[in-house]
């Protein structure tokens, strides 16, 4: 997937964000009986650039990470029931080798691209249950991979108890098949109010990457806010396919915990300034077929970035 590509994916992200993001639609209230108080569609949109600091491989050399994350979501309230909604996801990587050349073979990649789309469907039953089911394709290729075979699906699915107004718990499970290779993980769904100040929660939206973690969150004041937390995460995405192994795969999996602070900007922003490790690192190289070539691990790599998040 060339840069070339790219283009047209995040223009029309940008008219999706222009569109859809105004507070004056999103607002709009419901007009069925006993709804009336409650929006019937929700925007939600955040931005996260990331950089990984510089770190050593174990097979020789050193690289760094620059990383974008774009995501925008859409849920719409049917009734008391449902909630059905659209979530677009827009990943880039710049990856900086120094005094290495390949691994396994390969030639090392320079980007990264991974947009995606789910549809996430919620249940709540009049019993304090509350299902999810969220199917998704994402398409994972460095610059030069064909789209085509970059192509990777499955499912989210979870269920949570309301135990009260201050606790959900629950349990996920990811289903994926991810570029030759099926992946089952499951998750903790937990949302719980410890205190007035102390709240445990899940910090990512769980797909095709891993699970969504945890996060311990502490109120600071009304609008500061201080977490710390930490998920683990894997990837895998199709090389160019003019390599010497020509469509090979690259897996990319580490922990990483992190530490947060977050800053409420009015009713329907924030940003969050986050820094933590990568750590257990490793790089995989596999043929087109997903037999391994050969890998390296990497020491551990600080990454700071920041968040900026908004509601509507």
């Amino acid at each position: 997937m060339t840069g070339r590509r790219l283009i047209p994916a995040v223009f029309a992200l940008s008219l999706v964000f222009a569109a859809m993001a105004v507070p004056g639609r999103a607002n709009a209230q419901s007009t069925d009986s006993g709804e009336g108080s409650r929006s019937k569609t929700s925007y939600r949109f955040s931005y996260t650039p990331i950089y990984q600091f510089e770190t050593d491989l174990d097979s020789s050399g050193s690289f760094d990470v620059q990383r974008h994350f774009l995501r925008f979501d859409i849920s719409r309230f049917i009734d008391r029931h449902w909630t059905v909604g659209l979530g677009l996801s827009l990943d880039y990587e710049r990856w900086n080798f120094s005094d290495i050349a390949g691994l396994a073979g390969v030639d090392l990649w320079d980007e990264i691209f991974r947009p995606g789309i789910s549809v996430p469907v919620f249940y709540s039953s009049g019993s304090n249950w509350r299902f999810g089911f969220i199917p998704s394709i994402d398409f994972a290729g460095a610059s030069g991979a064909e789209a085509g075979e970059s192509l990777s699906y499955g499912a989210v699915l979870s269920a949570a108890y309301a135990f009260g107004p201050d606790l959900m718990l629950g349990l996920g499970t990811g289903i994926f098949e991810r570029l030759d290779q099926s992946e089952v993980f499951p998750f903790v769904v937990i949302d719980w109010k410890i205190n007035d100040r102390l709240r445990l929660t899940n910090p990512f939206r769980a797909g095709p990457v891993g699970p969504a973690g945890l996060e311990l969150v502490y109120a600071l004041t009304g609008s500061w806010e201080m977490g710390v937390g930490g998920a683990y995460r894997s990837y895998r995405f199709r090389l160019d396919d003019s390599s010497a192994v020509a469509d090979g795969i690259g897996e990319v999996d580490f922990w990483a915990p992190f530490l947060r602070v977050g800053w409420r900007l009015g009713e329907h922003y924030r940003f969050d300034i986050n820094g933590g490790a990568l750590v257990s690192g490793s790089i995989t190289i596999e043929d087109e077929n997903g037999n391994e070539l050969g890998g390296t691990n990497y020491d551990t790599a600080p990454f700071i970035g920041v968040t900026l998040k908004g509601q509507f």
